[in-house]
């Protein structure tokens, strides 16, 4: 690995196009900035929620790319200028390690994480609650006045 892959960062690019046909500019704009695609692009039609220079449907498009960070700056100034590009997003992806923790991913999938007692000290075990059958008779007694 050569110092210039060092200096690149993983940047991620969303967009919102006229058409489909403009994602293709948009791949190649981003080559012309020197940037590498480092993953294939998915795209999705929409119906916008509001108009967007008078559209009211778009084509919604993101990737992955390598990049120098003054390269992507110049990439997000000439986006901005295009008229095929209607909204765009570019961040930059932490790094590998970094994307996700396993709470973090309980999260996004809508439970809680679980939580460990902290170190030298155990969580209290509660037993089962058990019912002798006197119990359970009179509880059913109870329900059923």
């Amino acid at each position: 690995m050569n110092r210039e892959d060092i200096d690149k960062k993983e940047y991620e690019i969303a967009v919102l196009l006229k058409n489909e046909a403009d994602l293709a500019n948009v791949l190649t704009l981003i080559g012309q900035h020197g940037g590498e695609v480092s993953s294939e692009a998915k795209t999705r039609n929409l119906a916008l929620a509001y108009e967007i220079k008078k559209h009211n449907d778009a084509v919604f498009a993101y990737c992955n790319f390598r990049s120098y960070p003054e390269d992507a700056k110049n990439l997000e100034h000439d986006l901005n200028v295009r008229q095929d590009v209607l909204r765009f997003l570019i961040i930059a992806s932490p790094p590998a390690a970094e994307k996700i923790s396993p709470a973090m991913g309980a999260l996004r999938r809508g439970r809680r994480p679980v939580r460990s007692a902290a170190p030298g000290t155990e969580a209290p075990k509660q037993a089962p609650r058990t019912l002798s059958n006197e119990a359970l008779e009179k509880k059913i007694e109870e329900i059923l006045q």
